[in-house]
């Protein structure tokens, strides 16, 4: 095992490359040694790529990312690691453990199910970000998934429809929300060559056959821009920037025109070649000038230096009638605001001055400020220092069909149950975390596969009330419970409802009332239904119960006052229909049982939860209960003003006949 660095001719060209950039040269002697390992593991997979793909992404993630030598190591030794050729102590004592917890962070991503990027789109761009407590390991990624867009050939038919695929849902977002809008334009690039190479190269084709008219017509435009800036003293330079096919192609779509009728195909560049953040005072200047020559479009001024994009991007943008009438977009920035729009968040920090800090809203806002760091501390040190804060309150579970969830950390299986349905949660025994099971108390981690095992015989415990972490688990655990305590309400009440009935009387709510103060239950309606449920309840004492006057008036009513005069507006009327809204022309209710009222009689509205709507008489036995203790139910009514009124009651009441 130690004799893989011996004896191996190391791939020279390629690791002098590497070498060429700063932050490896101190490190030439391991980074030999790893380049020799690395290259007898490749010989020994037959992988003879292997070297140029550590090669060229190492170049990305240096170049666009500023990553420095751990993310270059972890790149060349993913292979060694993969092969488990060097135990981790040896592989701890020769290269380092943050190698090679990078390399596992790498491992991690590579094993995530990613068939359902549709439909899980932004949870899977979370769990990507956040799998890993090293920001380095999804940049690393975007890196070698650049590379693969650029070798996409060398893959079989079938993979490279999914690689694509979550190239355009996964990888591009990232990288246009972190800034890096050079990987983002070249990987949009490469998706549409495969998902609609006709329009590609036929847009393609167009810009070939119309380059040296735009390059003449340029040319033309920057000239007078040129001079006027040399004469006042600015140190700019100016150049101009095709848009690229994928852009091209949204603008035809969004504008409904052809190539020859998009107006923006090129942007020209106005760069002041000053290095002093914060120094945006030639830039206004530079846009005064150039807009003295050519006419702007005030609309289209976009103001990004005053108010900077979430990435850090700085620049004026505003869209000029230039020569011929054309509308020309010309883009105006600093040498320091043309890095971090090239480069993203690591030319950002490069420039970002001390106890500088900016209102970050989101998810990669997060991710950049703690990349941000300082200038006296290096880059690959500051990712490093802290575990990151990215959706630090939430993980993303896979569910075993490939969908993605999103939870808070900590919660427990029990917790991610209920979250699937409170069906599953209330019968969970237990699950398959990756392929173990564990018990329900088990803490689930970022990027978990789990299966919910469940069982008929299973029911909610109190002791589950210690396990769960959610809130709205919690309180549907106390309600099972709850129910559970009272499962023969139900048979209790039915019990109820028939004897009442029987003995002639309402199945309402002051009864109901009146039975529970009777029983002793106070207003828990569910503890008598329970009592009577479990036999525990005398029915021979329902009708005592119910016609039993009450000693004394409740106390919301002042002594001495009756009922009617409680309820102002119910006087007796003339014969005929009762009206209990009149702006309502039909509304069911029928007579109550308890007082029988009769047409000219006083009468009150009751809103009957069980019943609808019940008509009582006002000097009803029941009437005093009714509202003091349901006030919001009791509702105005009196008798419809008619020569003569036929009652016909469903309840077995008389015909009558009134006259005035």
């Amino acid at each position: 095992m130690r004799n893989l660095y011996e004896d191996n001719i190391v791939d020279e060209l390629t690791l002098e490359a590497l070498l060429e950039y700063e932050p490896l040269v101190r490190e030439k002697t391991i980074l030999r040694k790893a380049f020799s390992a690395m290259l007898n593991v490749s010989a020994k997979d037959h992988d003879p790529n292997y070297a140029s793909m550590v090669l060229e992404t190492a170049k990305i993630i240096m170049n666009d990312m500023g990553l420095g030598s751990e993310s270059v190591k972890c790149l060349i030794l993913k292979n060694v690691a993969d092969s488990e050729v060097i135990a981790p102590d040896f592989f701890d004592q020769d290269f380092g453990q943050s190698v090679r917890l990078l390399i596992e962070g790498i491992r991690k991503l590579e094993r995530i199910d990613t068939r359902k990027y549709s439909e899980n789109q932004e949870n899977l761009i979370g769990l990507i970000v956040t799998l890993s407590d090293d920001i380095r390991v999804p940049l690393i990624r975007l890196g070698m998934r650049l590379y693969d867009m650029r070798h996409l050939s060398d893959y079989p038919k079938e993979k490279q429809g999914l690689i694509v695929g979550e190239t355009q849902a996964l990888y591009i977002p990232i990288a246009h929300r972190l800034g890096l809008y050079r990987i983002k334009n070249e990987l949009e690039d490469r998706v549409m060559r495969f998902t609609d190479p006709k329009t590609y190269h036929l847009i393609e084709q167009k810009l070939i056959e119309t380059k040296a008219d735009r390059d003449h017509y340029t040319a033309d435009f920057i000239k007078p821009i040129a001079k006027i800036l040399t004469d006042h003293g600015l140190d700019c330079e100016i150049k101009s920037r095709v848009k690229s096919i994928p852009s091209i192609n949204r603008k035809m779509k969004m504008q409904k025109v052809d190539f020859e009728k998009v107006y923006d195909l090129f942007a020209i560049r106005i760069i002041v070649n000053k290095t002093v953040e914060n120094d945006t005072a030639d830039c206004w200047k530079i846009y005064s000038l150039a807009t003295n020559i050519y006419t702007p479009n005030p609309r289209r001024l976009r103001d990004w230096i005053t108010f900077p994009k979430q990435t850090g991007y700085e620049s004026l943008h505003t869209t000029v009638i230039g020569p011929e009438g054309r509308w020309v977009e010309v883009q105006i920035r600093t040498r320091r605001m043309d890095e971090i729009a090239e480069k993203g968040f690591a030319a950002h920090w490069k420039y970002k001055s001390n106890g500088k800090q900016e209102a970050k809203s989101d998810l990669f806002a997060n991710l950049r400020e703690l990349l941000e760091k300082p200038a006296t501390v290096s880059l690959e040190k500051a990712i490093t220092q802290d575990k990151k804060a990215l959706y630090s309150e939430d993980i993303f579970i896979f569910t075993p069909t490939g969908d993605l969830k999103k939870i808070k950390a900590g919660y427990s299986v029990l917790d991610f149950a209920y979250e699937i349905h409170s069906g599953i949660g209330s019968t969970c025994s237990g699950a398959l975390v990756n392929g173990k099971m564990v018990p329900l108390k088990h803490t689930l981690r970022n990027g978990d596969t789990v299966k919910i095992i469940t069982s008929k015989n299973q029911k909610p415990n109190p002791g589950w009330l210690d396990i769960a972490k959610s809130p709205r688990v919690i309180s549907r655990i106390k309600h099972a419970l709850k129910m559970e305590s009272y499962k023969e309400s139900e048979w209790g009440k039915e019990m109820l409802r028939n004897k009442v009935i029987q003995l002639g009387f309402e199945f309402t709510d002051p009864a109901i009332k009146k039975l529970a103060d009777y029983f002793g239950c106070g207003d828990n309606i569910l503890e008598l239904y329970q009592l009577f449920g479990e036999g525990k309840g005398d029915l021979l004492k329902v009708k005592k119960a119910l016609t039993e006057e009450q000693e004394a008036l409740p106390a919301s009513l002042p002594r001495g006052e009756t009922f009617s005069e409680s309820l102002p507006g119910v006087m007796s009327g003339r014969d005929g229909f009762v009206i209990i809204d009149p702006k309502i022309k039909s509304l069911h209710y029928e007579f109550a049982r308890c007082c029988k009222p009769l047409a000219g009689e006083a009468i009150f509205a009751f809103v009957s939860v069980t019943q609808g709507i019940k008509i009582h008489k006002t000097s009803c036995s029941n009437a005093r209960q009714m509202v003091t203790r349901y006030p919001y139910r009791v509702l105005e009514a009196r008798w419809k003003e008619i020569e003569q009124t036929s009652i016909n009651s469903k309840d077995g009441f008389a015909q009558r006949k009134n006259k005035p």
